[in-house]
């Protein structure tokens, strides 16, 4: 499946599937519909994802993880903190570059259908600079948060079997997402986010690509090119259920019409579906609050 479901994606982004921005906060910006939070926390967390075998696969498989993620709210390093590992290189009120990372399950080919025979489809692991917008944010208010921005991730893609890694390309995911968040003593929050996925062409043949020793009778070599993947509309929700004990549900659809590899044998799907469900369990944190209000 793809970065996406972070999405959409493997371990840690999928057990924190809504994406908070990380722009730090003095305590002068502070009041007191302001939540608290500890400057780092130690969480271990499990997650189950139903969804297809890359992006357009008519395949889908079940997968999960069970993972351990560090949380650390400093000034201008942040990690962990909605699967989201950042550096904050320049940040303004509006405008904030950073660095983030995503992951994507694999894909075994074994099984039947359109991969049949071809080899299977490793882990993807992310990595690129982020731009974030700010179009707007009310801040903490008694009724809680609401925001709108916008995020430009463009990252390096990375295949692995745990044996070798391989460049596998870059893809770029302009997003367009509304957040509101609730305070109180057990927190909540809903986002909903509209993207547009974009791949070079190593990342396209990576996906798409038929080559001629693997041609049959239904599935002729193609060769894929650069280009539009798809749009999609992921919709998140989590809450805690207690002071240390959290869920997350995430739906994501994508739509494949226009997409540049539309006529390939691989791309079998107009629109796909995906689903995840991950609990995280607070297990340790410290005293010291964080000196932000991003949460």
């Amino acid at each position: 499946m793809s970065s996406t479901l972070k999405a959409v994606s493997l371990g840690l982004s999928i057990l924190c599937a809504t994406a908070l921005p990380a722009s730090a906060q003095s305590d002068e910006t502070r009041n007191a519909n302001t939540p608290d939070e500890p400057l780092w926390e130690f969480r271990i967390g499990g997650s189950v994802l139903n969804g297809p075998d890359y992006p357009g696969a008519s395949d889908t498989s079940v997968q999960g993880v069970a993972a351990p993620l560090f949380i650390y709210r400093g000034e201008r390093i942040r990690f962990g903190e909605y699967g989201v590992a950042r550096a904050i290189a320049a940040k303004e009120k509006r405008f904030e570059l950073d660095v983030s990372l995503d992951a994507a399950y694999s894909a075994n080919s074994d099984n039947d259908g359109a991969r049949q025979g071809m080899p299977d489809l490793d882990y993807l692991f992310q990595i690129g600079p982020q731009a974030i917008i700010r179009l707007s944010d009310t801040g903490w208010q008694s009724d809680g948060r609401k925001e709108w921005r916008i995020h430009v991730p463009v990252r390096a893609v990375a295949s692995t079997d745990f044996t070798s890694i391989d460049h596998a390309g870059y893809i770029a995911e302009p997003q367009l997402i509304y957040q509101r968040k609730y305070g109180g003593e057990l927190r909540s929050s809903w986002s909903v986010t509209l993207f547009s996925t974009f791949a070079d062409e190593s990342l396209a043949d990576y996906w798409y690509e038929v080559p001629t020793q693997f041609a049959t009778a239904t599935r002729p070599a193609y060769d894929a090119s650069a280009g539009y993947i798809s749009t999609g509309l992921r919709a998140s929700w989590t809450k805690e259920l207690t002071d240390k004990f959290q869920i997350f549900l995430t739906y994501q659809g994508r739509s494949f019409a226009g997409a540049e590899n539309k006529d390939g044998p691989l791309l079998t799907e107009d629109f796909t579906h995906a689903a995840s469900i991950a609990f995280v369990w607070k297990a340790a944190q410290s005293k010291r609050p964080a000196q932000n209000d991003d949460f």
